[in-house]
This record gives C-alpha cells, structure tokens and sequence, in this order.
C-alpha cells in the first residue's frame, strides 16, 4: 500500500475518532470504554470529583420483557450535559459485568440514539447541544436473574466528563426484591483503563 493510499485509508476512521458531536460511534473500543479520551479532542477532560449528573429510575424493581423507566439528568437545575453513552451492566447476578437487556424507544426525542443498533445495548447522543434531562426505556426479554445498573458517561464540555462515574442504584428482578436493592453504597469513582487512540474496528 502507497503512503497516499494509507492516508486515505486512516481518514475516515481518524475523523470518526476525534470528533463525536453526533453520539459515540459504533466502534469496539469506543463501545467497551466508554470512554472520550478516545478521541484526541477530549484528551485532558476527564474528571475523578463528584459527578453532578444522577440517574434516576422510576421503578423499584423490574419484571422480564417489561420496560421500565429511568432519567439522565443534572443534580440541579442548572445543571446540563452535551454528551453522554449509557449501558445497562449486571451488578449481581450470573452475568455480573456483562451488558444485560435492551434500550427500547417508547417516545419520539431525537436527543438519543442506539450506539450500534443491531445490539441496543449502549445509548448515545444525537447532538451536542445542551440537554437538561434525557428519559429512556430499558427491558429484558431473556431472563430476570440479574441486578441491573445503569452505567453512565456524561460529557459537559469537550474538556470535562466524567467515565462510567453516573450510575443508578441497582434495580433488582421484582421476583427477589419487590421494594428495591437495600443499603446500596455507590463506589468511589477511579481512573478508568487507559485507551488507545484509533483502536477498535467500525461496526457498519
């Protein structure tokens, strides 16, 4: 391959990767992170303090292949975000640390979208303009064996986000914990696992 070639090769995938105004991409790397520092534009923005974003969820346990509800949104009213990737990841249960169930669309707000549709597991942006509160729905269709929480990363500014720092309380399957997980204790927010720049492979 011609240094041209090569050149022409890496753009689109370098233009992905440094800019996400329209949502994270449907990268593996980018997927499995979520984190902005992969892309070079956010490189310094990354915030280990007290997020002021929260998740809240409207039910205190979940039933299978029923959606509940739950909201993005700032610990004021002030408070707003550009960017964000949600996942719902097992916090006990047999998939512990695994993805568990599905995003489903139960409205019409262009604010988010699937990060790679065909899984429906991971939730994006759809623009970087200011948002006060983001509602989404959240179901599982397999099985109701897992705790579930949802794992946030929430951008304020390109230089300022916090990784995987926003999370619910757990929401337990209804059939083991009708009033909710009990004496929860949210950890303390770490540095996430280094990225690699460019890494990951387009989904498309």
């Amino acid at each position: 391959m011609c240094f041209l070639q090569y050149i022409l090769f890496l753009s689109p995938l370098a233009t992905i990767s440094i800019s996400w105004p329209d949502g994270a991409p449907c990268i593996h790397s980018a997927f499995e992170s979520m984190n902005p520092l992969e892309a070079v534009e956010h490189q310094g923005g990354l915030q280990l303090s007290d997020p002021p974003y929260k998740i809240d969820v409207k039910e205190k346990c979940y039933w299978m292949n029923q959606p509940i509800e739950f909201s993005l949104k700032g610990n004021t009213s002030i408070d707003r975000f550009r960017g964000f990737a949600i996942q719902p990841i097992s916090y006990k249960g047999p998939r512990r640390g695994r993805r568990v169930g599905k995003f489903i669309r139960l409205d019409d707000n262009g604010s988010w979208q699937h990060q790679c549709f065909r899984f429906k597991d991971s939730v994006t942006h759809s623009h970087d303009e200011k948002k006060k509160n983001i509602k989404l729905w959240w179901k599982n269709e397999i099985n109701d064996d897992d705790y579930v929480q949802f794992v946030a990363t929430v951008v304020k500014a390109q230089k300022e986000f916090w990784v995987k720092s926003v999370k619910s309380v757990p929401i337990p399957p209804c059939r083991l914990e009708r009033n909710g997980m009990q004496g929860y204790i949210p950890d303390s927010i770490t540095p996430p696992p280094p990225v690699r720049l460019f890494a990951g492979k387009l989904d498309i």
